[in-house]
């Protein structure tokens, strides 16, 4: 029984310390789908997004911000914890 006890207290522990991510989310209210570049922490990554499509993701730890441009024009938004980008019209912007 002591076993199983300490079992669960050093799970309730780890659960506590563990660090929450971010999330932010990107809406294109666009038919067409897009290719995008996601720049977070330093990291760059090639992505694209689908039309009328809407996702939540998470930013990296250690990092506060993420600026996803779309390859095609070259706008671009910047989102930190809870906020969100929206593609209309080819171009992306804040919520």
């Amino acid at each position: 029984m002591r076993k199983i006890l300490s079992a669960l207290a050093a799970v309730t522990v780890l659960g506590i310390a563990s660090p929450a991510f971010a999330e932010w989310t990107i809406t294109n209210n666009d038919h067409s789908n897009y290719e995008l570049i996601k720049s977070c922490g330093g990291k760059t990554e090639a992505w694209s997004i689908a039309g009328k499509v809407s996702k939540r993701l998470s930013i990296p730890a250690g990092t506060t911000s993420c600026t996803i441009t779309v390859k095609s024009n070259g706008t671009s938004c910047t989102v930190k914890d809870g906020q969100g980008c929206t593609i209309a019209s080819g171009k992306i912007q804040r919520q």
